[in-house]
């Protein structure tokens, strides 16, 4: 669901960026958005395994799962909570700082209708 919100949202991006500059940057947005992504994944993997040493995993752990529930109990955590966190963060980012509301994508969409039809 977030990833289809996500790639409609950039289509309103790219449409209000060519209201406001008289350009059309798709290649621009994308990789843009595209590098940030990839950041982001870089970001998290090497946040999930420095997450897995503080809370005791080792290759020990790997060997016999069983002998260590409160390492297994832990991971579960991390893998409920951690998403949780993120998407609140998400949310909260696009609530405060996503400029594109209903009506203004609507503008934009009457705009460039508007600029297509000459």
């Amino acid at each position: 669901m977030f990833n289809t919100v996500i790639w409609a949202m950039i289509a309103d991006v790219i449409d209000d960026a060519e209201v406001r500059n008289g350009v059309r940057e798709d290649g621009t947005i994308y990789s843009v958005y595209s590098f940030a992504r990839k950041v982001g994944q870089a970001l998290s993997s090497g946040l999930i395994g420095s997450l897995l040493t503080a809370i005791g995993y080792t290759a020990e752990v790997a060997k016999n799962p069983s002998a260590y529930p409160e390492i297994r109990n832990s991971i579960f955590n991390l893998s409920c909570i951690i998403p949780a966190i993120g998407l609140a963060a998400v949310a909260v980012a696009l609530l405060a700082i996503y400029p594109l509301n209903k009506k203004r994508v609507e503008e934009n969409v009457a705009v460039l209708a508007g600029r297509r039809k000459v």
